[in-house]
């Protein structure tokens, strides 16, 4: 959930802010005389979104996401099990 707060309500509660950022995946758009500044969010969250511009800044990336949802849509997949069985794992 995202939630709009001022910069002073930041700075008082920013230790349950990032707590609520830790624990609960919340987000905050702080803004300043009410115009949004800056957006509080989780490093994991953060990193998720960087990791996700960089697949969809590539395009062959894209080009092999695009044949593979192309491949589940014509049900050419293999189970995990199928797979396992092939490569002798456990």
């Amino acid at each position: 959930m995202t939630r709009t707060i001022s910069l002073a309500e930041a700075k008082k509660n920013l230790s349950s802010l990032i707590k609520d950022v830790e624990e609960k995946y919340d987000r905050f758009t702080i803004t300043k005389n009410g115009i949004d500044k800056a957006i509080i969010l989780s490093t994991e969250e953060f990193k998720g979104l960087i990791e996700t511009l960089d697949i969809l800044s590539d395009k062959e990336e894209c080009e092999a996401i695009a044949r593979a949802k192309e491949q589940v849509k014509a049900g050419r997949t293999t189970s995990l099990d199928a797979v396992k069985e092939r490569y002798s794992l456990k």
